[in-house]
């Protein structure tokens, strides 16, 4: 093996990651490289080092930390509907639907005017079909009445 490897090998022991039965060979080499040895003293002095220095992390930080891992895996809709906006969009927005109300409003109006000419167009026409129908009955029944001969 060369000495690549053995670093790569150093840092799996440091991590108690490397096998068993590899330790015997990582320390040969060591007794014998220098270089390696080096290698082996400055990360197991940086692996005390983080021992030494580590503190609790407050659950407050491990929150912020798990949400913006949260925040990294949401898809681009997710994060573009939750991003805050800023509040001359909520303004403009805001606007937007009044004027859209207003102008429904306007539709609706015109609406209801158009159905009450049609409305009375309708009744007028029912009127004008009855007083038709009468005017029929009351010519019907003013005729004499007709003799039908059989020959």
């Amino acid at each position: 093996m060369n000495c690549d490897e053995i670093k790569m090998m150093i840092s799996d022991y440091i991590d108690n990651e490397l096998q068993k039965e590899k330790e015997g060979y990582l320390f040969t080499h060591l007794a014998a490289c220098g270089e390696c040895r080096e290698e082996f003293k400055e990360q197991n002095r940086i692996q005390n080092e983080v021992r030494i220095n580590q503190k609790e992390v407050s659950e407050e930080f491990e929150k912020r930390v798990f949400n913006s891992i949260g925040e990294k895996r949401k898809t681009f809709a997710q994060r573009w509907i939750t991003k805050p906006t800023p509040v001359y969009v909520n303004y403009v927005l805001g606007l937007v639907i009044i004027v859209i109300t207003f102008f429904s409003f306007i539709q609706l109006n015109s609406l209801r005017y158009d159905l009450n000419v049609f409305r009375q167009r309708y009744e007028a026409s029912i009127r004008q079909m009855n007083y038709q129908a009468s005017q029929m009955y009351l010519m019907m029944n003013s005729m004499p009445a007709v003799e039908i001969k059989q020959y």
